[in-house]
């Protein structure tokens, strides 16, 4: 029991078939076990013991299917495939469901030389899985940047987690991340799955990355040298696969200079950079940025904006960029 624990938590498999008859325990009890670790994880008990009383303990256990023994391959692979495919497919609905709910503004929007030069350092990382920095001021629309990125490349119908790292505390950040085990802090009643799980095979968004503490950075470098993790209390590596998008808005090479970002980090984390101009630097595509504004905002009225206006809104700096144009209207 305690090695299938261990494979379970090593390998972050798509599927678990447990027997009810183990060397150290019962498939129930591992089941129970295994559904607290990873709830969305379908789970296939074996047994050559069938009744109904032990079907039954194992669904509220946890398992979604049960085969009596004697098992034939061919109908085993069937029950298999199919439990994969659902699993799949409420994978692939969750993340579609997140993408709908989500912005839909598009981060090219406008003609401006330097919006189709970024547009097109885009298409060129979109296949990659390697890690890449989006660097820019406040507002600039990063986060629609990492969101775009996701969903037009090769892991679009797995979840996309976008993880705010400024304003939260070395320790809250770091339960968050990875997670935590049951009693590893004082409030901590439960094990708690980390955004970090929630994101694999999919995107891992770390907005604001520049604002992690010095002390959790090598957590992060572990996961995107090694793919490797541990909960908050854990003793045990989890292994985990997601594409690392980051954002910042400070100068994260000077930070790496005064030793406030590690060198190994930053390199990693920059294998890939976009840098997202700010408005006033593209004043000839503040006219489709706010049309893309008013309709994404759905006001309910028309709004029209006169020559005048316009003109006043390309001659204005924009410190907030994207943020501020959308809190004007």
């Amino acid at each position: 029991m305690h090695a299938g624990e261990a494979a379970f938590r090593e390998r972050c498999p798509d599927l678990a078939i447990v027997d009810q008859r183990l060397p150290d325990g019962t498939g129930l009890e591992l089941i129970k076990l295994l559904h607290r670790i990873d709830e969305r994880v379908p789970i296939l008990m074996l047994t050559a013991h069938a009744s109904l009383d032990l079907a039954v303990q194992a669904t509220k256990a946890g398992a979604e299917n049960f085969l009596a023994k004697p098992i034939y391959p061919a109908a085993l692979f069937v029950v298999v495939q199919r439990m994969l495919d659902s699993y799949r497919d409420r994978r692939r609905q969750v993340a579609r469901t997140a993408h709908e709910v989500r912005s839909r503004l598009d981060p090219f929007a406008g003609e401006s030389d330097l919006i189709r030069a970024l547009l097109e350092q885009a298409h060129h990382v979109l296949d990659s899985h390697a890690p890449v920095l989006i660097a820019g001021e406040t507002g600039t629309g990063k986060g629609v940047l990492a969101r775009w990125l996701h969903e037009h490349g090769p892991r679009s119908e797995e979840p996309f987690v976008d993880i705010n790292c400024a304003g939260l505390s070395r320790e809250l950040l770091e339960s968050e991340l990875f997670g935590h085990e049951r009693g590893s802090f004082t409030g901590a009643a439960t094990s708690k799955l980390g955004l970090l799980e929630v994101a694999h095979r999919g995107t891992a968004f770390l907005d604001e990355i520049g604002e992690i503490a010095l002390a959790l950075q090598p957590r992060i470098l572990k996961v995107v040298e090694e793919k490797r993790f541990r909960r908050v209390g854990d003793v045990r590596s989890h292994s985990v696969d997601v594409r690392l998008i980051s954002a910042t808005n400070r100068e994260l090479s000077r930070m790496v200079r005064e030793g406030s970002f590690r060198s190994d980090l930053y390199f990693r984390i920059n294998t890939i950079q976009l840098v997202i101009p700010p408005l006033r630097r593209r004043p000839e595509d503040i006219p489709a940025l706010a049309r893309q504004v008013i309709e994404h905002l759905g006001l309910g009225r028309p709004i029209e904006i006169t020559a005048d206006a316009m003109r006043a809104m390309q001659a204005y700096a924009w410190p907030g960029n994207l943020r501020e144009m959308r809190n004007m209207f």
